[in-house]
This record gives C-alpha cells, structure tokens and sequence, in this order.
C-alpha cells in the first residue's frame, strides 16, 4: 500500500456520496464505470476521497420470512438529513500534505492517517434510530475472529472499508456483537445484520462505529 492510497470515501465529484455508492443497483454500477473514459485521471485529492468501485450491494426484491418484523435500512438511512460530507472535507488541510511523496513508514503519513480517522470519527448520528429494531445489509469487517468464526465485527457498506486504509465516517460503520460466533470465512460477500439499533460510539484501532446492533444475528444476503 501507498501513502496516496490512505483515505476510502468521503465523497467524489459528482457529489456522490460513500452511502450512494454502497446503495447503488450492481447495473447502475457497472454500466457507470463502463462510460468512464480510460484515461480519466484523478487528482491528488480526489483519490484522497474516491470510494472502491464495484464492491456496491445490489438490492435484495423481498424480505423473506421472520426478517418482516425488522425495518430495512438503507446506509443513507443512517445519515442525518443536514449531513454534508464535504465537511469532512474542510476539516483536513490536505495541501499541506505531499501526497505522492509519503511512504507507509512515513512520519507524516502516520500524521495524515491520525488526522483523518479523527475526522471521520466527529461525526453526528440519527438519534432517533435508537431502539429501533433494523436490518442492514454491508461487508463485514471481524474485530474478534476464532479459527474461522467470527463474533463480533464492523458492519460496512462496500468491500474493504477499515482494511489497509482509514475508515468511513462513524455513521457509516455498525458495531455488531453476537450472541454466538458464527462461521465466516469470506470478506467479499456481503450479509444481512439485524438486531436493536444502539446509537452509541465504539472506538477500535481500526476505526469509529456510531451504531451498535444488540440481540444481533447475520445472515447471507442473497
């Protein structure tokens, strides 16, 4: 990994943010990057700020049995109305950062990974999603792994979110505990959490969680 590489999604160009992205249909996704031209460049910045491509979550056509009783949510969903991403934006002095010339060991690349996960950290939640009994489709991020199961995680929106690089903002992450660990054995397949929404911070080294699932379980999304 390179220090240009330091930063996942906040938000790109077209105003397009790390929840639309995550919420995208697969067709919209691909046929958006088949129309890019192959030798569009971004600059330093946007790469600062440009989400993965094709780790999007197509949407599932209907809830099956028992999971009726749990609202379905959107990763939009779990955005304030009034939140704006390029506010992250502004909070970064990312000028004084010479982007293409920092390496991994780098003491300023270690200053510039600090400074973002403390961004993406401060940031507000949906209040009143507390209490609510949810499900949430996203990629799992294990915390706690065992052999290989897995009981406690990050919930996130796209593929690769916390791994080599700083997380999406708090309110885009959901700290899920289960009762029992369970067999996981695969981070590119996304799966259906739900449980009891907490809306409460949980700090790891990896990165912010604004939302906590109790009484939680997972499922495979298909």
């Amino acid at each position: 990994m390179t220090a240009s590489f330091i930063l996942v999604a906040c938000q790109n160009d077209d105003d397009t943010s790390v929840a639309d992205m995550a919420n995208r249909t697969a067709e919209t996704a691909v046929a958006e990057n088949a129309a890019e031209a192959p030798n569009l460049a971004l600059t330093e910045e946007e790469q600062l700020i440009e989400p993965p491509k094709g780790s999007e979550i197509a949407p599932m056509s209907v809830a099956p049995g028992d999971d009726l009783a749990f609202q379905e949510l959107s990763w939009d969903d779990l955005l304030p109305a009034d939140f704006d991403f390029n506010t992250l934006r502004d909070k970064i002095d990312l000028e004084s950062y010479k982007i293409y010339d920092l390496t991994d060991d780098d003491p300023e690349a270690q200053r510039l990974y600090s400074d973002l996960q403390s961004v993406m950290a401060d940031v507000p939640m949906v209040e009143a999603l507390d209490g609510v009994e949810a499900r949430i489709p996203g990629f799992l991020v294990p915390l706690e792994m065992s052999a290989d199961e897995v009981r406690e995680f990050f919930l996130v929106p796209y593929y690769g979110a916390c791994i080599h690089s700083p997380p999406p903002p708090a309110n885009q992450i959901v700290h899920v505990v289960l009762d029992e660990p369970v067999k996981f054995d695969n981070l590119f397949e996304p799966y259906w959490a739900k449980g009891t929404i907490d809306v409460i911070k949980t700090d790891t080294d990896i990165g912010t969680a604004g939302y906590r699932l109790n009484v939680a379980s997972i499922s495979p999304y298909e």
